[in-house]
């Protein structure tokens, strides 16, 4: 039986750099349409496409396995090395409680 871990967290974007990372995610969205679950995961990601003052935010939130930790770790990575000047939190808590990982970016690192 595999092992899920609920992943849930945001980042942190300036106003500029909003449509590039939307684009990015959108884009890794539409190539794993067709897979079933590399597909379902990347569909954990959500957004206002209305600003609320100045900072962007991007959300993302659901159960993966170790899989799509992976793949969210890979997305992550591919979108700071943008040079985007991200900040965010993400926490990776595993269903029995003993595995957990904490994402912080901070200005992209």
């Amino acid at each position: 039986m595999a092992y899920f871990y609920s992943l849930r967290g945001w980042l942190e974007a300036e106003p500029d750099n909003f449509e590039h990372i939307a684009e990015a995610i959108k884009s890794r969205q539409k190539s794993y349409s067709e897979d079933t679950k590399t597909g379902l995961y990347l569909r954990g990601w959500t957004w206002s496409e209305t600003p609320v003052n100045w900072t962007r935010y991007f959300f993302y939130g659901a159960d993966v396995t170790q899989e799509g930790l992976e793949l969210f770790q890979n997305l992550l990575e591919d979108i700071m090395q943008a040079g985007s000047n991200l900040s965010g939190y993400f926490h990776a808590q595993g269903e029995d409680g003993e595995r957990n990982y904490m994402f912080r970016i901070t200005d992209d690192e």
